[in-house]
């Protein structure tokens, strides 16, 4: 690593990065609701520049869906681990060949009605809809989420689904995949194939891709443990796009 000329942020990698990027609270901030975070101007610019110096060997790694997780960065040059690392997508790679991994379980569809109808029940409380599982957000009532994530665990309970927390939330998803999955499924294929991942996130899902990436010989930062948060990172970001070949 080379010598660091800012003390608040981690060194730069020297060897050829992979680099995993959560979304939400990583590279844009966290906001009341889902739909209301506002991306920095310059993500997708950014986005495919380190696209561009690093061979492709980007992904962002979210719990968001496919769709608006592309959405939200304008769908630039890179792979997408959506849903936690459940939906990969690397079609707007050239050249790559990164297959899907093994699908797993959706939740049964009266899961999907009684979590609406407890989410009705308790206004303030917001349901975030995905593929292949659902969130309870509490941010506006943190006063109902133990009682949220109550309910998702009695849904789970028995079944190839678990609840994690996350910021103000608590998700159900499958047990068989999480962001760590997800990096060491990429790890294994061109353009990721041999080189030195990279994580950086900001919750307790975000362990599992910091986790991988050491166990692969590469390492994780987190907020705000390694960062004071979404600036700090996209400026150290634009540090490594800046000394890439172009």
């Amino acid at each position: 690593m080379e010598q660091n000329a800012f003390p608040d942020a981690p060194p730069l990698p020297q060897r050829e990065a992979a680099l995993f990027l959560d979304l939400d609270g990583t590279l844009i901030e966290i906001a009341p609701r889902p739909d209301a975070v506002v991306v920095p101007p310059h993500l997708p610019a950014l986005l495919a520049r380190l696209s561009a110096g690093l061979g492709g060997a980007v992904a962002i790694v979210t719990g968001r869906g496919l769709e608006v997780a592309r959405g939200l960065t304008q769908a630039p040059p890179i792979a997408f681990a959506a849903e936690h690392g459940t939906i990969i997508d690397a079609s707007a790679l050239p050249g790559a060949a990164i297959p899907p991994m093994p699908l797993p379980p959706f939740p049964p569809e009266d899961w999907r009605a009684a979590a609406e109808a407890f989410a009705e029940a308790r206004p303030g409380l917001l349901l975030e809809e995905k593929k292949h599982g659902f969130v309870l957000h509490f941010r506006a009532v943190p006063e109902r989420g133990k009682e949220a994530a109550a309910f998702l665990r009695g849904l789970a309970e028995g079944t190839d689904f678990q609840v994690l927390p996350a910021h103000a939330a608590a998700e159900l998803r499958p047990r068989a995949t999480d962001k760590g999955v997800a990096v060491s499924w990429l790890m294994r294929h061109a353009p990721f194939a041999g080189r030195t991942p990279i994580f950086i996130g900001d919750d307790v899902t975000d362990e599992f891709g910091i986790e991988a990436c050491r166990a692969l010989g590469g390492t994780g930062y987190r907020i705000p443990r390694d960062f004071a948060g979404p600036a700090a990172v996209l400026a150290w970001l634009d540090r490594i796009a800046a000394r890439l070949p172009a």
